[in-house]
């Protein structure tokens, strides 16, 4: 006989569950501990470790004196870049080599919605090859110079009615779209980092030789519930910038 998980783990496990299912909107506290252990029957000590777990997972953030918030993608990326809450570049880390951490300006280049899901992108998601996709293609900018072409690839059932006019538009990042719109919350991703010859239109953003060396990050991002959501492959110019993450 399998023996139960720990009560801590089962409390995890249903406010992931909570706000997977946007129970908690982005940007709004989640109740006290000491409501939540009133709610759960037990101890706060209990309460306070599924919620570490869920803090760790960046599914939950603390704010010191406030309490423990959801996240919300927009607002961290509105913080101040060199202050101490470093959220707002948990998902963007092409950076001048001196070390500046400056915002980057994005221009949508292309957006197709229905294209087949090619064969190899479809593990990665968990999904049918040929199933129905959303195609974007952004150029990043930092400091008016183009460091970044970005590919992204979303299964259309996870973000149904999302048009170009609506991606373009969006009032904030590309994931706070998905969190505010769709319900679907970032919280980690997994990357590969391989230096290529730049494919053409890569050269061409980058004012490169065809076949020059460039820096391709395969992502794919996971939302609440380890749920994939989102494949990337961007091709980076490193010639003056570089990739930097902080491990925490």
């Amino acid at each position: 006989m399998n023996a139960e998980p720990p009560l801590w783990r089962m409390i995890r496990d249903s406010l992931e569950a909570a706000l997977a299912a946007g129970e908690y909107p982005a940007g709004t506290p989640l109740p006290s501990e000491a409501k939540l252990a009133a709610r759960f029957g037990c101890a706060i000590g209990t309460v306070r470790r599924a919620v570490d777990e869920l803090v760790a997972a960046r599914a939950l953030v603390r704010r010191q004196g406030r309490g423990t918030f959801v996240p919300d993608h927009d607002a961290m990326a509105r913080l101040p870049h060199d202050g101490p809450d470093r959220t707002a570049f948990y998902f963007f880390h092409i950076r001048p080599e001196d070390g500046a951490r400056l915002p980057p300006e994005t221009e949508l280049l292309d957006f197709r919605a229905g294209l087949p899901c090619p064969a190899w992108i479809a593990p990665h998601l968990g999904i049918a090859a040929r199933a129905p996709m959303i195609f974007a293609r952004n150029l990043q900018r930092i400091g008016g110079r183009a460091v970044a072409l970005d590919e992204l690839w979303l299964p259309r059932a996870l973000f149904p009615g999302l048009d170009r006019a609506g991606f373009a538009g969006r009032d904030g990042t590309v994931y706070g779209l998905y969190q505010k719109r769709f319900g679907h919350s970032v919280i980690r991703t997994d990357e590969r980092l391989k230096a290529v010859p730049a494919p053409a239109e890569a050269a061409t953003a980058f004012d490169l030789a065809p076949g020059a060396p460039v820096l391709r990050i395969l992502r794919v991002a996971y939302a609440i519930g380890d749920r994939p959501v989102e494949l990337r492959i961007s091709h980076a110019d490193t010639r003056e910038h570089e990739y930097f993450n902080t491990l925490a």
